[in-house]
């Protein structure tokens, strides 16, 4: 064998080379010592779940799944006593909870949890060991107006927290778990009254005869501007999207509607149906300056474009379509999400349904 450092030739299994005396075998490198008061990491005996442990001034600050875990722990105490760790405040707490938690998620979750950040600006500079889930629950019922996925996202943020704050153990119990949020009331879905569709076919406009068509076929807003001019057939067209129940179906067009999808198709300058439409083809465009400005001229109360599918729904189950039927013209893979979204009883309905039962006595 040859020395690794001068090149001489020696006897196989030499410790040392016997002309520059250079030790064979590589010595593993060690860690470098960590500097006195930063604190140390080594790993627990056994088989754990998080068998690394960081602790500064004899004092255990966590127990972490990795070493790379547990010094990163050590090092963002530098500058601060244990004291002050155990003290730390909600934004405090928050800011080393984001530190990890936002490499994870996209900008839009960022944006929502900074929102519910500012939600709990009473708890800034409170010490989060000392919060309770009062402290939460006064937080959480003060926003009680808001719709129920945002006050979701608010005790998610607390509730992430808390879980870094005992996996830090700065506490030892998620009090945040433990709020409660505000009924879910499911607001009915609105649709377009016999009044603003007699005002929509009396305004004679494109984009009233747009919306009629979406109200005459129950199909999506995105489905109508893609639809080919080839897959009209006159009294139905073939189209869909979103699910493999939802795409390539037959889509029947009431009779009403028939004329308004003729007078597209007569007009067609390329490959989709409404490629003729003079307004907007994007659906957000057409949402914000056809479909909305449309109904503040005609004295019609805003409701979104796909309350044009609600109406559709509504008006085939009085008119008594077989359920079934109507799932597969609406493209849902279970009627369940026809009947309790879509589907709408209005108060002369129910009451005749009443009567009716009380006739049958």
């Amino acid at each position: 064998m040859n020395c690794r450092k001068c090149r001489a030739e020696i006897p196989d299994g030499s410790v040392f080379c016997m002309f520059c005396g250079t030790r064979q075998a590589r010595e593993p490198r060690r860690a470098l010592k960590r500097a006195n008061g930063t604190g140390t990491v080594y790993k627990l005996q056994g088989r754990r779940k998080r068998p690394w442990a960081a602790a500064k001034n004899k004092v255990i600050i966590g127990y972490y799944e990795t070493k790379t875990a547990a010094l990163e722990a050590l090092n963002r105490l530098t500058g601060r006593s244990i004291e002050d760790r155990y003290n730390m405040t909600f934004a405090e707490v928050f800011e080393d909870w984001k530190a990890e938690h936002y490499r994870e998620i996209t900008s839009a979750g960022i944006a929502s949890y900074d929102r519910a950040f500012d939600v709990f600006q009473a708890l800034h500079r409170k010490k989060f060991r000392e919060l309770k889930t009062a402290d939460f629950q006064t937080v959480i019922d003060q926003h009680s107006d808001r719709s129920h996925s945002t006050v979701s996202k608010h005790k998610q943020l607390i509730t992430q927290m808390s879980k870094w704050a005992m996996r830090e153990e700065l506490i030892t119990t998620n009090f945040a778990s433990f709020v409660k949020l505000p009924e879910n009331v499911k607001k009915e879905k609105e649709i377009f009254t016999e009044e603003d569709i007699r005002k929509l076919e009396a305004d004679g406009g494109e984009a009233a005869k747009v919306v009629l068509m979406l109200i005459d076929t129950g199909m999506r807003i995105g489905e109508l501007f893609s639809l080919p001019l080839a897959d009209y057939h006159g009294t139905y067209v073939i189209g869909g999207e979103k699910t493999d129940a939802g795409r390539n179906r037959v889509i029947p067009i009431r009779p009403e509607g028939r004329a308004y999808f003729q007078y597209f198709a007569d007009r067609a300058t390329g490959e989709l149906l409404l490629s003729g439409y003079a307004g907007q083809h994007i659906p957000n465009n057409f949402r914000k300056r056809d479909y909305y400005p449309l109904l503040d001229k005609l004295g019609i109360q805003r409701k979104t474009p796909h309350a044009t599918r609600h109406t559709y729904a509504s008006r085939a189950r009085k008119s008594g379509m077989p359920p079934e039927i109507l799932q597969k013209i609406l493209g849902h893979a279970d009627y369940n999400t026809t009947a309790n979204i879509y589907v709408h009883t209005d108060i002369e309905e129910l009451l005749k349904a009443v009567e009716n039962g009380e006739d049958c006595k």
